[in-house]
């Protein structure tokens, strides 16, 4: 896959963030549309997930990560208990598209990784996954999922 080096415009991002397993991301993303509905916010992008752990690295209760949905940034809408609805400022990302399994991942965060030392980028936060495509619908080969990395060019 090739990796791009992109400018992510500024956004506005419903987000929950949690402790605990990733299977729990279901239910999250759940509460996450459910509110978009109720409150008639308009979704401008697929949802995605900020981690802060990585996935295997810890106990499944230790696991820190958001899991969001874009919204439009005309939104007045405030948040509640759970939901946090906050401004992503422009920044700058190393992305690719992976297409497969989740369980594949791992194979193009290292190709990003990778990539970053080589060309001279630091990674400056934790690593974003936009979803594209929902794992009830297609078969996990034809997963689309987007990682992107915050990066500053050396």
């Amino acid at each position: 896959m090739k990796i791009k080096d992109k400018v992510i415009k500024e956004e506005k991002l419903a987000i929950i963030n949690y402790k605990g397993p990733v299977e729990y991301m279901e239910v999250l993303l759940s509460k996450l549309t459910t509110w978009v509905e109720v409150n008639e916010v308009e979704a401008t992008g697929p949802p995605f997930a900020i981690y802060y752990t990585t996935p295997g690295s810890v106990d499944d209760d230790k696991m820190i990560y958001d899991m969001g949905i874009p919204i439009a940034n005309d939104s007045e809408i405030e948040g509640n208990d759970e939901i946090n609805v906050v401004e992503l400022l422009e920044h700058r990302v190393l992305a690719i598209i992976h297409k497969g399994p989740y369980s594949t991942l791992n194979n193009s965060y290292k190709e990003m990784v990778d990539y970053s030392i080589e060309n001279n980028y630091d990674i400056i936060g934790s690593p974003k996954e936009i979803y594209f495509n929902n794992p009830h619908e297609v078969p996990k080969e034809e997963l689309i999922t987007e990682i992107q990395f915050p990066v500053i060019k050396m």
